[in-house]
């Protein structure tokens, strides 16, 4: 059982397969018709990265509550259950933790994983939907966490319209007294200044001079690590997890995030570019993807703002990792 969902197996005598039963958690702070979204935008997406490459669970079907067709009377989805463990930052054959050799090996297999995902981009930031096809999903609001504190939104046709109504919507509820209510003022001036520094947190990558609009890539939200299945080589074999997935601008899909990031210096309130993070750029580069590599080792503005912001800090914490090093 996780966080925010129930699982339960399905094991299938005659050819051993397992499959996974996700009902998410019934919470009173969560819409009913919410959940039903992020079911369906989770279904949409693992059906669309069933058409490529990443080592995703094949989804199977899904039901939602108030459907009369759907006789489990509950809502949820069916998917496969993967091989291997959860990446915690354990070491190969047992080893209790991995040292920074055996964290390259990670580290390479996932940028095997962006630089897929690069392969396969949309024309609009948002949330994947069913579409008529698996290899055609609609691009539709974003379902991510902070549809929690926020109205659902988008889909958007430039990154600045994205980060915009992001900065936008946060500045309205602060001012309503629905967010940040211990330092109000200060959170509304972190978020005007935000929406001031937008034009210049947006990098892309070198599109070719015939490609003159933006394009946006699928991102996993919740990037620790465990979200990495490993075998006992920890070669990633799976990514679980997909719920609340959206289609963000380059930066944000391809930049730092918490799986190179050092936790202990974020919850300390210090955040800066770590080895990891430059581990990860490296590989990108000798796997010929300077684009990728220059984004990743670029800043790690995005992680500190969306997780300094996302949680509940001080504002003395915050403001450390607003400020960064």
């Amino acid at each position: 059982m996780g966080c925010a969902n129930y699982h339960a197996r399905i094991r299938f005598a005659e050819n051993g397969s397992t499959w996974l039963i996700r009902v998410p958690r019934i919470n009173s702070n969560i819409p009913q018709q919410l959940i039903d979204y992020l079911i369906r935008s989770e279904y949409a997406t693992l059906k669309f990265l069933e058409t490529t490459k990443v080592p995703a669970p094949r989804a199977f079907g899904y039901g939602i509550a108030g459907d009369a067709n759907n006789r489990v009377g509950i809502s949820y989805i069916l998917m496969e259950e993967l091989p291997g463990k959860p990446w915690n930052r354990q070491g190969p054959r047992g080893k209790r933790s991995a040292d920074n050799k055996d964290k390259e090996k990670v580290w390479n297999g996932l940028a095997d994983i962006l630089i897929e995902l690069k392969r396969h981009p949309f024309s609009k930031a948002g949330s994947l939907l069913p579409g008529p096809l698996a290899s055609n999903p609609i691009i539709s609001a974003i379902a991510s966490e902070r549809f929690l504190v926020l109205s659902p939104s988008g889909p958007y046709d430039t990154a600045i319209d994205y980060y915009t109504s992001f900065v936008e919507q946060n500045m309205s509820l602060i001012a309503d007294g629905q967010l940040f209510s211990s330092f109000p003022l200060n959170a509304y001036l972190v978020f005007l200044y935000l929406k001031s520094q937008i034009q210049d947190c947006s990098p892309k990558l070198n599109y070719s001079s015939v490609q003159n609009t933006e394009q946006f890539y699928i991102k996993h939200v919740d990037d620790k690590g465990d979200h990495l299945m490993v075998d006992e080589e920890l070669n990633i074999v799976g990514i679980i997890d997909w719920q609340m997935a959206r289609v963000v601008p380059a930066d944000e899909a391809f930049g730092p995030s918490l799986v190179t990031a050092e936790m202990g210096d974020i919850y300390n309130g210090f955040s800066s570019m770590t080895i990891h993070d430059r581990a990860l750029a490296r590989l990108l580069k000798e796997k010929g993807e300077d684009d990728l590599a220059d984004i990743m080792c670029k800043n790690e503005k995005l992680r500190r703002f969306f997780f300094g912001l996302d949680v509940d800090f001080s504002w003395d914490e915050t403001l450390l990792l607003i400020r960064g090093p």
